[in-house]
């Protein structure tokens, strides 16, 4: 489904078509892909909501009627008003839904691997462009360009269709605290209310506005700057495609080891070098094809990292949503992008705008930091308090299960664990024992065992400094353990030995009493 959801980034070749059919200016036809992007966020934003109302299947088969019907109305459109509403709301809206919903719900299966299996899912979306470019290259050489929008929107209804049967709702995770790596899940309204999410806003438009303007403009800027012929210059489109699904595999899997939040700081650096190659150097192909090549790549890598960004920061179990409202900014960065290059006449002076703009973007990425109630995962906790041996480690597990289990108050329970002597055996059991609790509290929805486990963690660390005395003065504990429990064995057992002879003169005493009872009748008798 992706494959076939992410072929709207081979629109820049309809371009010059849909100008020479309308005769109007390229710009103006070209705007399509910016009323399409902003859509695309509107129906991404409305994929949580309306999954809620309708299901997953449902809305699934809805993106693949709206995608097809949006391509087909597109090939007969019979003006510029059609177009934008065809090609632009109804292909966009449809396309929005499929892709959020095929997204969350992929990372909701593989919580452990959030980065990895969003490079999986946004690099196939990005795929698409360069399977679609040679399909439609294809027939719109042989054929025309209705048969090319015709056949692309029945390949693409069908697929979805086929995937809005097989898929079904992922299992809710979010309160599996170790892989979800937060310490609470934020509802939309609780996200909004934080700066890190408008920080995060900010930069994810600057990041669309600029990728989505360069990809959509692709071909059109070796024509215009460079005189390229429409053969050339279509190699763009297969530059980006390239270029793009390598930035997604690429940043995804490094997100899943590097801290994602700086990842993105390196991706706009890229984009922002790119710029200064449009604008300050000679422009040559190798340099075009270079510079277009680092905004895909930047531009594909943040893509991919965002999703589990948002669900670092604010939760996995709100997804859809809190990620959904950010995407608005794809749309609406992309259509800032066009009215820009509207507005100025120049692609230089757009791309000095676009280069000013990413400077802002780096900034507010380097403000970004975890709202004050969330903890980071076990990468985050070993970055920031520096547990670098397996004794501190098993410490900090132990405090969790001992506040888990015994409610304690998280200064106890890390006093407590930095009490055990720690081998190798007992860091296996503590860790051990740590999941089990955690597994067993979310299994049962314990969400505030869960709460308090991760918060004995952070208390253990913090007194793992003062862990090898407290260890020490264990062991002395426990060399004269076994001294103090033969002297117990001792005085149980004299106290057991004077328990049963007391219990013998009992017996005996029992005896007596009944001889004499035996005797007194006999004698009455004997003295009537």
């Amino acid at each position: 489904m992706l494959l076939v959801l992410g072929s709207v980034y081979s629109w820049s070749l309809f371009n010059s078509p849909l100008a020479a059919k309308y005769e109007l200016d390229l710009n103006v036809i070209a705007f399509t892909f910016g009323i399409m992007t902003l859509f695309i966020a509107i129906g991404s934003s409305s994929s949580g909501f309306l999954k809620l109302k309708l299901g997953m299947q449902n809305v699934v088969a809805l993106s693949a009627v709206c995608v097809g019907a949006g391509l087909l109305l597109a090939a007969f459109a019979p003006n510029l008003i059609v177009l934008y509403l065809s090609a632009g709301l109804l292909l966009g809206f449809g396309d929005g839904l499929g892709y959020m919903l095929v997204l969350t719900n992929c990372v909701k299966f593989f919580p452990k691997s959030k980065g990895l299996i969003s490079a999986l899912c946004i690099g196939a979306y990005g795929l698409g462009s360069l399977l679609f470019k040679s399909i439609d290259s294809y027939i719109l050489a042989n054929f025309n360009l209705e048969s090319a929008l015709l056949t692309w929107g029945v390949i693409c209804a069908v697929v979805v269709t086929l995937g809005s049967i097989l898929i079904y709702d992922a299992m809710q995770q979010a309160s599996v605290v170790s892989a979800n790596n937060s310490k609470r899940e934020y509802d939309l309204h609780s996200a909004i209310r934080t700066l890190p999410y408008w920080l995060l806003s900010v930069m994810f438009f600057v990041d669309c506005m600029v990728g989505l303007y360069v990809i959509g403009v692709a071909s059109n800027l070796g024509t215009v700057l460079l005189n390229m012929s429409a053969m050339e210059a279509a190699t763009a489109v297969s530059v980006v495609a390239i270029a793009n699904i390598l930035g997604r595999l690429i940043m995804g899997m490094l997100s899943d080891k590097l801290p994602r939040i700086r990842l993105i700081t390196f991706d706009q650096c890229l984009s922002l070098i790119a710029m200064v190659m449009f604008v300050v150097m000679p422009l040559t192909p190798m340099m075009f094809f270079a510079a277009i090549a680092l905004i895909a790549f930047s531009f594909g890598g943040t893509l991919t990292i965002y999703p589990s960004i948002i669900s670092d920061f604010f939760g996995i179990k709100n997804l859809a949503k809190n990620y959904g409202l950010l995407y608005l900014g794809f749309g609406l960065g992309s259509l800032c992008g066009y009215i820009f290059a509207y507005a100025f006449g120049s692609y230089e002076l757009t791309f000095i705008m676009m280069g000013v703009c990413l400077v802002v973007a780096i900034v507010a990425s380097l403000m970004v930091r975890l709202p004050a109630e969330l903890k980071s995962g076990h990468r985050e906790l070993v970055r920031t308090h520096k547990i670098r041996t397996p004794e501190e480690a098993a410490a900090a597990a132990a405090a969790a299960l001992i506040q888990a289990d015994a409610k304690l108050s998280p200064e106890l329970a890390a006093k407590t664990a930095a009490t055990i002597t720690v081998d190798s055996a007992a860091v296996t059991a503590a860790v051990t024992a740590a999941s089990a609790t955690a597994a067993s509290a979310a299994t049962a929805d314990n969400a505030a065992a869960a709460n308090d486990a991760a918060t004995a963690t952070d208390a253990a660390t913090a007194q793992a400094a003062t862990a090898p005395a407290d260890a020490e003065a264990a062991n002395a504990e426990q060399a004269t353990a076994p001294a103090t429990q033969e002297a117990k064995t001792e005085t149980a057992t004299a106290v057991a030995a004077q328990s049963e002879n007391a219990s013998e003169k009992d017996e005996q005493a029992t005896a007596e009493a009944a001889t004499a009872d035996k005797t007194a009748p006999t004698s009455e008798p004997s003295k009537a």
